[in-house]
């Protein structure tokens, strides 16, 4: 979640949540990604792991609430509703 940024709340199991999670992946991956130029070894290796999970949720959740990847990319371009 981005410093100072209110959300509005979400149904859980909606496209709209479905989207909210994409957005959250977005930002961990983001952030793993900078973690990992800090670190070596094993580590990298792990947080590589963890990058390839976060996206295979993505891309189930997408197949599951039928997002398409510009549908995904329009949110994540706007920074999420």
């Amino acid at each position: 979640m981005v410093a100072g940024k209110i959300r509005s709340t979400v149904e859980i199991g909606t496209k709209e949540s479905a989207l909210c999670t994409l957005e959250n992946i977005n930002q961990a991956i983001k952030g793993l990604k900078e973690v990992r130029k800090h670190v070596r070894g094993d580590h990298k290796r792990t947080i590589d792991d963890a990058i390839t999970v976060y996206r295979i949720i993505a891309f189930e959740a997408m197949k599951t609430y039928a997002i398409s990847r510009d549908e995904a990319q329009e949110v994540l371009r706007k920074g999420g509703f």
